[in-house]
């Protein structure tokens, strides 16, 4: 379960800003999770919205830096390479600046609280505190010149573990990899109870869905994802799993292989499956099988969403997608959140943090009703360009009796594009006088000129 998380100086998101997952509001039917020693719930869902360029992935892409700095920092950061952060990159001395994150989450039926800071070379501190019954304890911090104390709840090999710290790597990380049972638990929280889902992590996600309908073996073990292939009304009757044979995977080596040596070894090559999927269709004539790259674009992001979907309300955690509806209708977003908002469907307190455009789910239409402590938005500052994240908590809203579609649309809470019709007559203006082919024709030749010379 996650409560809180605080982000300082990543990427767009330059002071500090915070998302919550507490409820402020008690809605009967909507999943809600007890928080362990208090009477606050956290919510089910939160979406973040916001017009393009405004940080809102940059809200999902800081929970997925956090999570990789942790499952990372000790195996795969370079031990000389500095650490490999994305502070602010316009102006105000931001370089300069450590970048920042926290969070707070429960694990074990305990609330923990865990964050640390980072600049271009080093971790600059490093905290984890608990609170059994409520009450903060210390389990360890971490000081700039890595000097870590230590509070007598945290057991352990605990100086053993600080002896082989690195000045860029967690020490929660390198706890883990020590095989420490207390701090472990924490890190399997990040492994496995904080999942993510964004363009650049397709193939894992579809390797998820895949070993589910392995491990069910056709049973009922893999009923959740046939039934929600069939459910999004794809006309998918199945998926045909083989593994790839030994020439394909070779090709793959060769060609990435010869990316890194042209481009260098930080060139990112888009991971291949580990396995070759074909999307079975069913019709008057038999079946059909497809391989997944002749599918719709939407027919593909569902297939990778399933697995991850499938797993989260399973086992609990939380789920963070960036950018939920791109490609999917908004019928199937709104079922897809509805999952997890309701407490028949999400029984082991699972959660779902997603950016979206889709002002639909905000309308009376929407299958799923979000209230106001679950709606988020990002907004650019027009002095800075700085991202602000801020609640529709912020704004007087009559839950029952305002049209939260309507008014988000209207500007009433901001984060919404200003759109200058005076370019737009310009532009206009430029097409009625010729502009428009004059531009054409240069593009043309450019064009010409690219394919003569290759």
């Amino acid at each position: 379960m996650l409560l809180r998380f605080q982000v300082t100086n990543h990427a767009s998101l330059l002071d500090e800003q915070e998302l919550s997952l507490v409820a402020t509001d008690r809605h009967p039917g909507r999943a809600e999770s007890q928080i362990p020693g208090g009477s606050e719930a956290a919510v089910p869902v939160v979406a973040v919205y916001g017009t393009n360029a405004s940080g809102k992935s940059n809200v999902i892409d800081s929970i997925g830096w956090m999570r990789s700095a942790v499952l990372s920092s000790f195996r795969r950061w370079d031990p000389s390479g500095g650490v490999p952060r994305r502070p602010f990159a316009l102006g105000g001395g931001a370089a300069d600046r450590p970048s920042s994150f926290a969070v707070d989450f429960v694990v074990g039926g305990v609330h923990h609280q865990f964050g640390f800071s980072v600049d271009d070379e080093r971790v600059t501190e490093e905290w984890l505190y608990y609170y059994p019954e409520g009450r903060q304890r210390r389990l360890y911090e971490r000081g700039a010149d890595d000097t870590v104390t230590f509070g007598r709840w945290l057991t352990g090999r605990r100086k053993l573990i600080a002896e082989l710290l690195r000045p860029n790597s967690l020490y929660l990380s390198v706890a883990a990899a020590q095989g420490h049972d207390q701090l472990g638990e924490v890190f399997r929280w990040f492994r496995t109870g904080l999942r993510m889902a964004t363009d650049h992590d397709f193939a894992r996600r579809l390797d998820h869905t895949v070993r589910l309908c392995l491990e069910g073996g056709g049973g009922e073990g893999g009923r959740p994802v046939l039934d929600l292939l069939r459910f999004a009304d794809l006309g998918v009757s199945g998926l045909e799993i083989q593994d790839w044979d030994e020439s394909t995977r070779e090709d793959h080596r060769r060609i990435t292989q010869a990316l890194r040596e042209a481009l260098g070894n930080k060139v990112r090559v888009q991971e291949d499956s580990t396995h070759r999927v074909r999307v079975e269709h069913r019709t008057a004539d038999g079946v059909f099988p497809l391989d997944l790259a002749y599918e719709s674009s939407g027919t593909r992001t569902w297939i990778g969403l399933i697995g991850p979907v499938v797993t989260t309300l399973a086992e609990g955690g939380v789920l963070c997608v960036d950018e939920l509806d791109a490609r999917l209708h908004p019928y199937l977003v709104d079922a897809l959140v509805g999952m997890f908002q309701s407490a028949e469907t999400n029984t082991t307190g699972a959660q779902l943090i997603f950016s979206t455009h889709e002002a639909a789910l905000l309308g009376r239409n929407a299958r799923t009703e979000l209230f106001r402590d679950q709606i988020w938005f990002t907004e650019k500052d027009a002095r800075t360009l700085a991202t602000r994240l801020f609640p529709l908590t912020e704004f007087a809203v009559r839950q029952s009796g305002d049209n939260l579609e309507t008014r988000y649309l209207g500007g009433r809470y901001g984060a919404v594009p200003h759109l200058d019709d005076d370019l737009l007559r310009d532009v206009t203006a430029a097409f009625r006088h010729g502009g428009g082919r004059e531009a054409g024709k240069v593009a043309e030749a450019d064009e010409g000129r690219a394919t003569g010379a290759a």
